[in-house]
């Protein structure tokens, strides 16, 4: 199997013979494809398509034309005038659109469309990819009504020309007059992946009849044949051996140059989902860890050396030398093909499986669940929401859901869960004459808005498409009545969350001034002005603690909860102030602190679903300034300290913790207020667990050198994990192997104790682990150095009456 290279009219041409056929088979192939649209114009390479295959009229041979991810085909068949013929009308077409045609085939395409699914294997595609790129396979051609004769002409002018084509031929050498009279342009790159999952392998949940997995691995003959396998075993093991499924597919198709696609789907009663889930994802994990038998694997090699033996291969050979050209790909022969099968080996199949399982993104049933705890939940949530104004629903029973629109986007909010979509990332405003509107980001994620379903929402639609690029707006058709929400007859709003104002000044109680485990002259200047109104002040401090973290976290702390109550002021100046990072940092922590005052210290069943509503809808607030001072600043670790509470309070999940961790010790791997934060997110009772803490507490301790207070983690993690245990806190701290760890991060804390911020707050962590220890000795050596201080947090929180708690075990030490 022989394919030639040559060039008519500059265009790359690849032909070879077809012994099955006395006429000829042609492909004139551009790279040009959905994945090159945006979502708001999608669709107008189809429409091209369309428009120029409508001029070709009702030959007597077959003609047909194809759009997909990255490429434009049209074909034919016939003999050697009929094949002129219609590449010459093809290439005129393209020159000259029939733009007179514009609406009609538009019409048609909305009719095929509707007719049409994306299926399993588009939405796999939008889950991995977003509504850009790669990811537009899973939407519908939503661009189709915007698009003028103008974006036609441009379109083509810029993407049909001879750099960026390649034509196939069989049936033997191009027939003589062959011409292909298209405009001069330029070879177009492939677009850049895009991705919206920050892990894989990963799941989502789908209304679906089957599982389906989409795994990205290098293109080659390994991949394929892989393919072949999964196909196989999948069949045996799914419809033959255990009647779960009816229909099993497995396809691998090339994405580009490099890459390739394995899509896999296999459906089933929805009384099987639970077994077809786990059995699909079983196979899945047989064939990354155990390689394939040799016979199974000359077995499927014979499949492929078959299908190369076919009368169909001279045409799939052609078109692959075509695509290869396009993509700049290298070209491979049959013979290599062939040899290639012949050198693969069961290792070659392992290390693809091994890549398509690390790769993989399933989708499930819904209520399903992968089995195999390495299969995180694809995120279907945002993580950050927008600042803006906050619209509650009409209707009373929707006290958790919010909408907040503002200058950069808008947020959707149903409790913790947060949809949000900027103007700057958006993929399409989907735009409805009664003012509905449907925002869809480029990660994918979409926000519905109906003006009629929230309180004073009536100019939003305007505010929306005044704010989102224009390019981005895309005109749907009128909705019916009864599609339209009917506004309800009760409209009073209910009253927006307060926040708690907090004491201007430290709380007295027995004496102790509460909140002032710490000593430093600057910040307690600074506190009283603050809380008399004058932020300045407080800028200033946050202004000088730059590049001094463990200072600036701590003046972050006492500063948040001095401006508590506050937020509305600072996010002023933020306002007037965007480049300042001082002021975002403040902003963000106090709305932080704010959220958590409305929450509570209590345990989550003695919360009100008031108190969670107004907790989540404040501590929203929190992210888009964090992440702004981050961005201000990025070495700084602060803020990443605080996303750590954001993240906590919002459920965002202990991916997302670990992805704030790992961007707090990349700028500061001994942050003291960063590791206690973090203690707190392993603890049993948020994202960990009591083994999970505690290590991390003992590696900190291990990591941290002579004098350092983040010793101190150990008396965190323990008496975490003592509060929950059934023998009680004094019985688990006075364990032998406890006590003795707890002494020796005590005394590495001891040897050549340093100057730091956090003195205090270690000393009382360490004295009350003693305290309720039973060593007295030990406890007296701590707490002699609190004074009258006493933290907002640990080690006393745990008590009704911390300050109460703390002056107990002072009396009962002989300290008072």
């Amino acid at each position: 199997m022989k394919v030639t290279r040559t060039e008519i009219d500059g265009v790359p041409t690849f032909w070879a013979s077809g012994g099955d056929t006395d006429g000829y088979r042609v492909a004139l192939l551009f790279r040009v494809g959905q994945s090159d649209e945006t979502l708001a114009r999608s669709g107008i390479t189809h429409l091209v398509e369309h428009l120029t295959l409508h001029r070709v009229g009702q030959p007597e041979h077959h003609y047909n034309g194809t759009v997909d991810s990255v490429t434009t085909a049209f074909f034919t068949e016939g003999d050697g005038d009929e094949v002129i013929r219609f590449l010459a009308t093809v290439c005129g077409a393209l020159r000259e659109p029939p733009l007179d045609r514009l609406e009609a085939e538009k019409q048609i395409l909305r009719t095929e469309a509707a007719g049409r699914s994306p299926g399993a294997a588009g939405r796999l595609l939008l889950w991995r990819y977003g509504a850009a790129g790669y990811g537009l396979q899973g939407y519908d051609e939503l661009g189709l009504p915007a698009h003028t004769g103008e974006d036609v002409t441009a379109w083509t002018a810029r993407w049909f020309t001879r750099a960026n084509a390649a034509l196939a031929v069989v049936g033997g050498p191009p027939p003589a007059g062959l011409r292909l009279d298209l405009p001069d342009g330029e070879r177009m790159p492939l677009p850049e992946p895009t991705s919206a999952l920050p892990h894989t392998p990963a799941y989502f949940n789908s209304q679906v009849n089957g599982v389906g997995l989409s795994a990205i691995v290098p293109r080659a003959t390994a991949g394929n044949v892989f393919a072949t396998i999964l196909q196989r075993r999948l069949h045996k093991a799914l419809r033959l051996d255990d009647a779960l499924s009816y229909s099993v597919q497995v396809g691998y198709s090339p994405r580009d140059r490099d890459v390739a696609h394995i899509v896999a789907f296999a459906d089933g009663l929805a009384e099987s989902h639970p077994r077809l889930t786990q059995e699909f994802i079983d196979e899945i994990e047989r064939i990354a860890d155990e390689p394939v038998a040799d016979a199974e694997l000359g077995e499927a090699v014979s499949i492929h050396r078959a299908r190369l033996d076919q009368p169909e291969t001279a045409g799939a050979m052609t078109m692959s030398s075509c695509w290869n050209e396009l993509m700049g790909a290298p070209h491979r022969t049959y013979e290599e093909i062939l040899r290639h099968l012949d050198e693969l080996t069961p290792d070659d199949v392992r290390d693809i499986g091994r890549t398509v399982r690390d790769s993989a993104l399933l989708m499930v049933p819904d209520g399903q669940e992968p089995h195999v705890e390495r299969y995180v939940p694809a995120p279907g949530c945002s993580v950050v929401a927008v600042r803006g104004e906050t619209f509650t629903r009409a209707d009373p029973e929707a006290g958790h859901l919010h909408l907040i629109v503002g200058p950069t986007g808008v947020t959707s909010m149903a409790g913790p869960n947060m949809g949000t979509v900027r103007y700057d990332s958006c993929a399409a405003v989907l735009a409805w004459p009664d003012g509905a509107r449907a925002l869809i980001g480029l990660d994918g994620i979409t926000v519905h808005i109906e003006p009629n379903r929230w309180v004073g929402a009536d100019g939003l639609p305007a505010q929306i498409d005044r704010l989102v690029p224009a390019d981005r707006l895309v005109p749907m058709p009128a909705r019916p009545d009864e599609d339209i929400p009917e506004r309800p007859e009760t409209t009073t709003a209910p009253p927006k969350p307060g926040r708690r104002r907090r004491s201007l000044r430290s709380r007295v109680s027995f004496g102790l001034r509460e909140g002032t485990a710490w000593d430093d002259p600057d910040l307690a200047a600074a506190l009283p002005q603050v809380g008399g109104g004058r932020l300045d002040a407080g800028l200033e401090l946050l202004s000088r603690s730059r590049s001094l973290p463990e200072l600036r976290g701590l003046y972050l702390d006492r500063l948040s909860r001095a401006a508590s109550g506050h937020s509305d002021r600072l996010a002023a100046m933020a306002a007037a102030r965007p480049d300042d990072p001082d002021v975002h940092l403040w902003l963000g922590g106090t709305l932080v602190r704010e959220a958590w005052d409305a929450r509570g210290s209590a345990q989550s069943e003695y919360v009100s679903d008031e108190q969670f509503a107004q907790f989540w809808l404040i501590l929203a607030g929190a992210g888009e300034p964090l992440y702004r001072a981050a961005e201000l600043l990025p070495e700084d670790p602060v803020p990443w300290d605080s996303l750590q509470w954001h993240a906590i309070g919002l459920q965002l999940g202990r991916l997302e913790l670990d992805r704030i961790w790992r961007e707090l010790k990349d700028r500061n791997d001994g942050l003291y207020c960063g590791h206690y934060t973090r203690a707190q997110a392993l603890c049993a009772k948020w994202w960990g667990s009591d083994a999970e803490v505690l290590e991390f507490a003992e590696s900190t301790v291990e990591a941290a050198k002579p004098g350092d207070p983040l010793a101190a983690i150990l008396p965190v993690a323990l008496l975490e994990n003592g509060m929950d245990t059934d023998d009680g806190l004094e019985e688990y701290l006075s364990r032998p192997e406890t006590h003795a760890a707890l002494g020796a991060a005590a005394d590495k804390w001891l040897t050549n104790m340093k100057e730091h911020p956090r003195t205090r707050e270690a000393h009382h962590l360490f004295g009350a682990a003693f305290y309720f220890a039973g060593d007295s000795d030990r406890a007296r050596q701590h707490l002699s150095q609190t004074g009258k201080t006493l933290p907002d947090g640990l080690p006393w929180g745990y008590w009704t009456r911390p300050a109460r708690a703390y002056k107990d075990a002072l009396r009962d030490l002989g300290l008072r």
